[in-house]
């Protein structure tokens, strides 16, 4: 026993002195940043999606500077290029987009950073093994865009699915009963219908239509190309292999990596035997990138994911309470001249999207307050938009979708066929029994919800006309839920210009009259321990597992998972459609 008991303490003893090391080395190696030497070549992976904020990763610091890889968020890419371009020591930027799948906004953002970058003189060169269209259209900005001899190219032009539940929810015996203004919601559209209503099929054909229209346009001005001729490449699928895609003059070579690699050590002037080895983007990003000090300061704020009613701390997600609360120390911080608030939602909660609004409302009365749309800002995201000063979006990103619908599950048939279930209910009258999952609701419960759908969607309206100006009348016919890109939405009013974040703050400066000032991001991400052992982290490590067994399912079984959520009445748009 007492052999056994001294074991026991001396693996505590162990297990304790390891993690005192490894805290030790977060802390200590806080303070340490990589170092940048001359004749650098940054490289920026930009496999998968790309948050919008990414917290940083609590072990890299002990991995060493140039060892540090990884997913970077778009603020760290925008200001890891912009200072990149200022560098001295940095010679050009080595971009890899295999398997790009973040959205067309935030490729379109990419690309203009560096193609700002190309104009101080320095290269930028793209390698990769699969480009989708997102991936080229980020690839097509760069000097050379490589691809390997046995690579794919995606490109072959975008198509819009939407996913529809309503045989499932037959075969379990669920009916939903759907409440809706706007004769565009369709968002309702999967969980009553087997297909596309008409005038849903409409507003996808036009969004998509004019999404690949842009994503063309763009390619075709960067490769030197006819659009049409471009796009006649898109739709036939001509480049369907490495061997195509060069023959159609989409890529400048066909190489393996070493090539590419031995190519820019030409570049740089080095000989043959020189060691080359790039500095990953991510610990680039980790260098002292700030700008010289200044009092003055604006506020960028992101509201970023589903809206719901409460706390949300992550940065996946958006808490009605959280964001309005940190809207509300960015307005009472004398030192924030300007707030910029960065939208990548597609909606939610419009309680909570009315709570958000309404703070944003208070905090332009002391100080401007400029939107800046990502890859959808629409429904609610639009909502707590449309109250801004100035609205600044992308052509391709999507907004719109002003309306609003409520969804109740009539479960009659699974609770009483399939799992045998009964219930009694003795009410006072008809509304004290409000929903009972074993029966349809009420046909006063019925007539309530679209009353409360009706109202709200008709605050939706004057909300939008109040803050953009103009008479309820136009918007009314503009709304209906119908979603709309940027492009479209800038001639209907509904944004006033195109740009990134940069141009946001750009107009943020103006209208405060600031000269000099610094940024901050807002809400604050959470430190290396907590992200160690908050959980968040614990979350993510589940995410991370279920992807792994479920494959391209783990996305379809989250949004089946989102049935549950749907409390309350909503303004989203129609969340499970994929453009690609």
């Amino acid at each position: 026993m007492f052999a056994s008991l001294l074991g026991f303490f001396l693996g505590i003893l162990i297990i304790f002195g390891i993690f005192a090391i490894i805290i030790g080395g977060i802390i200590g190696s806080a303070s340490k940043t990589p170092s940048v030497k001359a004749n650098t070549v940054l490289e920026l992976k930009l496999n998968g999606g790309v948050p919008e904020r990414m917290e940083e990763n609590p072990f890299a610091a002990l991995a060493g500077g140039h060892e540090i890889d990884g997913v970077v968020g778009l603020n760290k890419i925008i200001a890891g290029i912009k200072h990149a371009a200022k560098d001295k020591n940095i010679k050009g930027i080595y971009v890899r987009c295999d398997l790009y799948t973040g959205g067309l906004a935030t490729a379109d953002e990419i690309r203009n950073q560096l193609i700002a970058f190309r104009k101080t003189g320095k290269f930028v060169y793209s390698y990769s093994e699969v480009l989708t269209d997102g991936g080229y259209l980020i690839a097509s900005a760069c000097d050379k865009v490589y691809l390997n001899p046995k690579g794919v190219l995606e490109f072959n032009g975008f198509a819009g699915q939407v996913m529809f539940y309503k045989g499932m929810l037959d075969k379990l015996g669920v009916q939903m009963e759907v409440f809706k203004a706007g004769k565009y919601k369709g968002a309702v559209e999967p969980f009553i219908q087997n297909q596309l209503s008409e005038p849903n099929r409409q507003q996808i054909k036009a969004y998509v239509d004019e999404s690949f229209g842009f994503h063309i346009h763009s390619i075709a001005k960067s490769r030197n190309m006819d659009s049409q001729s471009l796009a006649n490449i898109a739709n036939k699928f001509l480049a369907r292999n490495a061997k195509k895609a060069l023959e159609y003059k989409l890529v400048d070579g066909l190489k393996y990596q070493d090539e590419v690699e031995e190519e820019i050590k030409t570049k740089l002037g080095l000989k043959k035997a020189d060691k080359y080895k790039p500095m990953a983007f991510a610990a680039y990003v980790q260098t002292d990138m700030e700008d010289e000090y200044s009092a003055d300061k604006i506020a960028v704020i992101y509201a970023n994911g589903e809206i719901n009613m409460g706390k949300n701390e992550s940065s996946d997600g958006i808490g009605s309470e959280s964001l309005a609360s940190t809207l509300k120390k960015a307005r009472l911080d004398k030192n924030v001249k300007a707030i910029v608030l960065r939208v990548n939602s597609p909606g939610g909660s419009s309680n909570a999207s009315d709570i958000i609004a309404r703070e944003i409302e208070i905090c332009r009365k002391v100080k401007p307050v400029i939107v800046s749309f990502s890859n959808v800002a629409a429904s609610g995201g639009y909502y707590i938009a449309c109250l801004g000063d100035s609205i600044f979006a992308y052509p391709n990103s999507i907004t719109g979708s002003i309306g609003v619908f409520a969804i109740v599950p009539n479960t009659e048939k699974l609770y009483k066929d399939k799992l045998g279930l009964s219930f009694e209910t003795v009410p006072t009258g008809e509304f004290s029994v409000g929903w009972r999952p074993d029966q349809p609701i009420s046909p006063g419960m019925r007539t309530y919800f679209q009353e409360m759908v009706n109202d709200i969607y008709v605050d939706f309206v004057g909300i939008v006309a109040k803050g953009r100006k103009l008479d309820t009348a136009t918007v009314g016919a503009l709304a209906q839920g119908h979603v709309y890109t940027g492009r479209t939405a800038k001639t209907l009013g509904l944004v006033d210009g195109f740009g990134g974040i940069d141009r946001a703050i750009q107009s943020a400066a103006w209208k405060a009259k600031l000269k000099t000032y610094r940024i901050v991001e807002m809400p604050n991400l959470k430190s290396p321990l907590e992200q160690l052992f908050g959980r968040d982290n614990m979350v993510s490590m589940q995410e991370t597992a279920l992807k792994a067994q479920f494959g391209e399912w783990f996305e379809t079984a989250k949004r089946m998972q989102k049935l549950s959520t749907y409390g309350g009445v909503q303004m989203r748009m129609p969340w499970d459609i994929k453009v690609d």
